[in-house]
């Protein structure tokens, strides 16, 4: 008869479990922040951990259990983060900031950004919605307290709070599309951060003053039945607009072409026909999407105002884009990892194009003296788009009133961060 195990045994064995456990999602919550659902492999994880595809299935029932299982953790490590914050002592501008310096934390483990949590079951889904909430309207309490006690600046407590977690979580995924402008180490990237949160882009105390952008180029155009070419074109259109749209909110892996061609009124066939393959659909969206970006940018430097007032509406008019459901461009957060070698080399040129154009600016506006003196420039603009990657959630309100608030929100949070 066997030996029963001693309770330091039993201790010893579930210990072991439960690091082998953490060591799976720490690896998954990598390749899902590095390559989305569809690229993450169980098998591939099994080998970086060194066991066999069998025993991941100790810790996960499938990989849909497994993203569900990162999302969950993901929320957990915030909120543990946001309450360990919260218990140092001090006003609600250093609650913040430790809260963000222990996000930032490379010790910590890696959270992962819930691009693709539409995948999920209604009720994994609803939890970790669930979860994002709460930590929301915890943060909006400190936000809250911090206005109180003058060291944080008037706002949206709600929307602020759901800024600030996005750029959190974005910060540290932006390293894969940061090697045009040098290795992203900690240091450069919590400073870059916290600059971000605690002090804006702006010189002066000021709330920005713009005029949004016109971005009617944007919006899908009214053509001729009898306009062949034209007609084709807008469904081409139409096509990329819908699994933009699609992929934005449920990830690539969720979607269909069946589904895209569908919302279209169209067929799969159609869709093979007139774009190719899901591969080629997710290339042809990013160029769509690098084209808004493009007009966004020829707009913004266009501006007559101030560099920070053109800065500002760029990001006001790139918060407004992506909830539109006729322009929702294809988020970077969602699909780069499902790129063709040259879909990705497309992509990077695109990208240093917008950097180098967003770089100069900011410089020209510390110049002129409209924005604050930045040392770490390109860092600093790589902190952009952290603050709208949110805004392709299903939980962004659909109502164009409350999407004109947060448009509004992020731009003052561009200009003056949290600044009293």
């Amino acid at each position: 008869m066997p030996a029963t195990p001693s309770v330091e045994q039993l201790a010893t064995s579930t210990a072991s479990a439960a690091n082998k456990h953490e060591r799976v999602l720490d690896e998954a919550a990598r390749q899902l922040n590095e390559k989305g659902v569809l690229l993450t492999s169980l098998a591939e994880i099994a080998a970086k951990l060194g066991v066999t595809r069998g025993a991941m299935y100790y810790y996960v029932a499938d990989r849909e259990d497994l993203v569900f299982q990162c999302y969950r953790r993901a929320a957990e490590i915030t909120a543990r983060h946001l309450l360990e914050a919260s218990r140092a002592s001090g006003t609600a501008a250093d609650v913040l900031r430790v809260f963000v310096t222990r996000m930032l934390d490379p010790n910590e483990p890696e959270i992962a950004a819930r691009a693709e949590i539409a995948m999920l079951n209604e009720t994994q889904r609803d939890t970790i919605q669930g979860l994002y909430d709460a930590l929301a309207t915890r943060l909006a309490h400190v936000l809250e307290t911090g206005e109180k006690e003058g060291v944080l600046r008037r706002c949206d407590v709600e929307v602020t709070a759901r800024i600030i977690l996005s750029l959190v979580t974005w910060a540290p995924l932006a390293r894969p599309w940061a090697h045009q402008v040098g290795p992203m180490g900690h240091s450069r990237l919590l400073a870059a951060a916290t600059a971000t949160v605690f002090e804006g882009f702006s010189r002066a105390a000021r709330l920005p003053e713009f005029e949004p952008l016109d971005l009617a180029a944007l919006s899908p155009r009214v053509v001729s039945a009898f306009d062949r070419d034209a007609a084709g074109q807008a469904k081409v259109e139409a096509l990329l607009r819908v699994a933009s749209k699609l992929f934005n909110r449920k990830g690539i892996d969720a979607t269909s072409l069946d589904e895209i061609a569908a919302q279209v009124g169209t067929t799969k066939r159609t869709l093979h026909h007139h774009i190719g393959s899901k591969q080629d659909l997710v290339s042809a969206c990013y160029d769509r999407a690098f084209r808004m970006f493009f007009l966004i940018k020829d707009r913004m430097l266009e501006h007559k105002g101030s560099r920070i007032d053109a800065l500002s509406a760029a990001m006001h008019a790139l918060a407004l884009a992506y909830p539109n459901d006729e322009q929702t461009p294809l988020s970077p957060l969602v699909g780069h990892g499902a790129l063709s070698p040259e879909g990705q080399a497309a992509f990077d040129r695109n990208s240093g194009l917008l950097g180098d154009a967003y770089h100069g600016l900011i410089r020209q506006g510390i110049e002129e003296g409209s924005i604050t003196p930045i040392e770490d420039v390109e860092a600093r603009a790589l902190m952009l788009p952290g603050l709208v990657s949110w805004l392709v959630k299903d939980d962004v309100p659909r109502d164009a009133g409350q999407q004109r608030q947060i448009a509004r929100e992020v731009s003052n949070f561009v200009a003056l961060g949290l600044r009293p």
